[in-house]
């Protein structure tokens, strides 16, 4: 899938950042912003067991994964399945962090993003639980939970 670059340095906030998009973005961000959901940052650190080692979390990229390759061409599903076991663990080894999503009303896990950070560079990658979970704007609040910081 194609990567992109987010160059914020000419900004001095985010609410500067946000001036500068199209009226439809900064509707988007403001539906983002509105969604009842908790954000709970959890690191990654070498010694201990990543903080989303669980079934929940592995079923959060298997269903991601499975839904974003697999949709364009069915019958490469197990492919698609060996991509999550390989992106899953990946996650889960790299030092970090993670923004875990959760429904404000059931707890129920969303989204996740992981988070590396190598100077002022940050690579996201981001994970979503079901289709519904997709339509809750976390990837935009969670670029604009980026530029803030």
């Amino acid at each position: 899938r194609p990567h992109a670059l987010l160059d914020v340095t000419n900004y001095t906030d985010v609410t500067e950042w946000v001036k500068s998009l199209p009226r439809g973005c900064k509707r988007t961000l403001k539906k983002a912003d509105a969604q009842n959901f908790t954000v709970t940052t959890r690191p990654i650190l070498g010694n201990k067991p990543a903080p989303h080692s669980s079934l929940a979390h592995f079923k959060c990229v298997a269903e991601h994964e499975v839904r974003v390759i697999a949709q364009q061409e069915p019958e490469i599903f197990f492919d698609a399945l060996a991509e999550a076991v390989s992106r899953y663990l990946g996650t889960t080894r790299m030092t970090g962090e993670i923004r875990e999503y959760r429904d404000a009303d059931t707890g129920k896990i969303l989204a996740f993003a992981h988070e590396v950070r190598k100077g002022r560079t940050v690579r996201g990658q981001w994970f979503y639980a079901t289709d519904e979970a997709s339509k809750r704007y976390v990837w935009f609040h969670s670029v604009k939970s980026l530029v803030e910081r």
